[in-house]
């Protein structure tokens, strides 16, 4: 301690000194000795004091001081002909993270997200293929990375520390088995075989399985049976309980062990004389049986069931009299038992189901059947169909030219004027609803082999676009104009839907027609989820996935704001069902039973099932036509676009309901249908 600079404080009848040392020891004097430190025996009590002091618990800033993060590296993704970029990283946090401060790479990212084949990023350094979540700090200074493209990497956040530290190890692993594994898939994704070998972070005093658990690539396999790391090199075993502190730099491939019976007792022979060499208790049995069950009939406490030490020279005859067995029970007893349980288990579940005051679950179950069941009843009536196909030949599939991954549905309006969402566009109109980028939309788009297709461009400026929180209601909506290049080409656009409106139904069946995931156009039933039971019906779905509900619960947390919205009871901004149309189908207008169109589909609450490794949704919604259409309206009228507005005018005229709703006023304005 000698040279630390000393701070005394004086309390009066007692000095506290606080030495500087690496730990700040604070410790107490008396006043009467602080001074005379030429006497020895005042120095040995000072000494004395000192070293019956505690030290004080270090805190997370000595055992890890902040360090000033900063380091380069490059990253290039050769499909999307990006040679190489350089990033220069100042935060700590996962390589995603310091990805995301280039340019470049945020709108690869994003592309890669709106693909129809949902491709995904993997990304390859020098230590091998890394997950998303690594450690930024982990990389090499001037390394590079090599950005690659494919389908569900399976790779999960594993809630990376943003503070910088030495604590971490890395080590590689082969993507397919070693012994006794060798036709096992030991990923979650068959694809990632490829791309080896996978390198794998792990704080130090983590264990083995937890890592690997943590990167997110592994299948269920790597930790629902018996497997150990094996060293490619060496062939030196590694166990899943071990600590990852000295797998640093070393490469491994995962083996499956053979299990091997246990030998109950370790004997050694000698001529006629037996000796005990371990003493190991024999396995409980789970269940009593009882006296009258098969075997001997004897009961035996857990005391009985140990082995015996035998005395040298006893027996061996007289040792398998002290080894009673337990008789395992019949399966058939096991069985009754549970049968007995079932019914109360039943009546337990029911009880504490969130509607169990309003119906039972098998009375539920029953009603939606029958409901579900009228509905496709309806709609496959050839009448109805005939209709639908009919009305279906005004959809088309819109495609943002110059990003790749965006496809939308829309549907004629009247004239050459299309109704989609505005979502599609994103940040690619100007203040003046001008498109930054091309965009066409494809009619009669039915068969895979492309016959019959027409294509039109579309005009870069819009005729309408609004996408916000406006007032009471959520807008989403764009307006294109077509561009024929002819006569005979302006003769191919199909008629509007305009014409074709009808009010929301409170519940009943409706019918979607588009193209989800950018493939020909389809159609599909579904049944209207009405306002007071859209938490109800979305709780259900919960409990119905429940091995996915922790990533279901994730995903509504990041869109909490829309989701409140949507689950607000008696709000009618939004009509709710549940459908398989996801990526591609917004747009995509959505019909009543009786052929009248009502809706633009619009969105939905998605997740990624992991165990199905596919997209799937909690909810699906669509926005009311009207308060679109009056705002079209409204536009048309600041605008003072008469020919357009006369057009509408025209187009309504022989709908009662759509002409009062838009153009019987009490002023200036149109009726305020809110």
């Amino acid at each position: 301690m000698k040279g630390c600079p000393v701070h005394i404080v004086d309390e009066g009848v007692s000095t506290y000194c606080c030495i500087y040392s690496p730990y700040c020891i604070l410790f107490r004097i008396q006043t009467s000795v602080l001074f005379p430190f030429q006497s020895d025996s005042s120095s040995d009590q000072i000494t004395t004091k000192m070293e019956n002091m505690k030290m004080a618990e270090p805190n997370d800033s000595t055992i890890y001081p902040k360090k000033e993060h900063c380091h380069s590296f490059s990253f290039s993704c050769p499909a999307r002909k990006i040679t190489k970029e350089e990033i220069t990283c100042t935060n700590p946090g996962t390589i995603l993270r310091a990805l995301g401060t280039n340019d470049t790479f945020e709108e690869l990212n994003q592309m890669d997200r709106n693909t129809p084949k949902e491709k995904d990023i993997v990304i390859s350094s020098s230590h091998g293929y890394i997950v998303k979540h690594f450690p930024c700090w982990l990389i090499k200074e001037d390394d590079h990375l090599t950005i690659k493209m494919v389908t569900h990497a399976t790779d999960e956040p594993a809630g990376v520390t943003d503070q910088e530290t030495d604590n971490y190890v890395t080590f590689s692993v082969e993507t397919t088995g070693g012994k006794n594994s060798k036709s096992k898939q030991i990923l979650g994704n068959s694809q990632l075989e490829s791309y080896r070998p996978l390198c794998v972070y792990a704080k130090q005093e983590e264990e083995v399985k937890k890592a690997l658990r943590n990167d997110g690539r592994f299948s269920n396999i790597v930790f629902e049976q018996k497997c150990q790391l094996s060293e490619r090199s060496t062939g030196s075993k590694v166990s899943m309980g071990q600590i990852a502190k000295k797998l640093n730099g070393r490469n491994f491939e995962i083996c499956l062990t053979k299990h091997k019976e246990k030998t109950a007792i370790k004997m050694e022979t000698s001529d006629s004389t037996i000796k005990t060499k371990n003493i190991v208790t024999t396995q409980t049995s789970l269940f009593n049986p009882s006296p009258d069950s098969e075997g001997d009939g004897t009961q035996m406490s857990p005391s009985t069931l140990t082995t015996q030490t035998s005395d040298v020279g006893e027996s061996s005859s007289r040792r398998k009299q002290k080894r009673k067995c337990i008789p395992v029970p019949k399966h058939g007893e096991i069985l009754t038992i549970l049968r007995n349980q079932f019914e109360d288990l039943v009546k337990q579940m029911e009880s504490r189901r969130e509607d169990s005051q309003q119906k039972t679950f098998p009375e539920e179950l029953d009603l939606m059947k029958q409901e579900f069941g009228k509905i496709r009843q309806k709609f496959s009536e050839v009448h109805r169909v005939k209709k639908l196909i009919k009305l279906g030949a005004s959809v088309c599939q819109v495609i943002v030219e110059g990003v790749q991954g965006v496809l939308g549905t829309g549907f004629v309006l009247f004239d050459n004027y299309i109704l989609t969402n505005a979502h599609l566009f994103g940040e690619n109109v100007r203040e003046n609803i001008q498109l930054l980028v091309d965009v066409s939309v494809k009619f009669n788009y039915e068969n895979p082999n492309g016959s019959d297709v027409d294509v039109f461009r579309a005009k870069t400026l819009l005729i309408d676009f609004q996408y916000e929180d406006k007032g009471k209601h959520h807008t989403d909506y764009a307006i294109l104009e077509l561009d024929p290049q002819n006569k005979k080409q302006r003769q191919k656009v199909p008629p509007g839907l305009l014409r074709e409106y009808g009010p929301v139904p409170a519940c009943g069946g409706a019918c979607l027609i588009g193209h989800p995931g950018g493939l020909v156009k389809q159609m599909e039933p579904t049944s209207i989820i009405g306002s007071e039971i859209r938490e109800e019906a979305a709780n259900k779905y919960k409990r119905e996935k429940g091995h996915a509900i922790f990533t279901i619960n994730d995903a509504l947390e990041k869109e909490k704001k829309r989701y409140e919205e949507v689950m607000q009871e008696n709000k009618d901004d939004f009509v709710t069902y549940n459908t398989s149309f996801f990526h591609g189908s917004s747009g995509s207008p959505v019909f009543d039973d009786l052929g009248r169109v009502f809706g633009i589909h619009t969105g939905g609450f998605e997740y990624e099932d992991k165990r199905t490794q596919s997209k799937q949704s909690v909810l699906e919604y669509a926005l009311p036509l009207l308060p679109i259409l009056r705002n079209f309206v409204i536009r048309l009228e600041e605008d003072n676009n008469q020919a357009v507005l006369k057009r509408v005018k025209e187009e309504v005229q022989e709908n009662v309901f759509l002409n009062e709703a838009l153009f019987t006023t009490d002023g200036d304005e149109p009726m305020d249908m809110s």
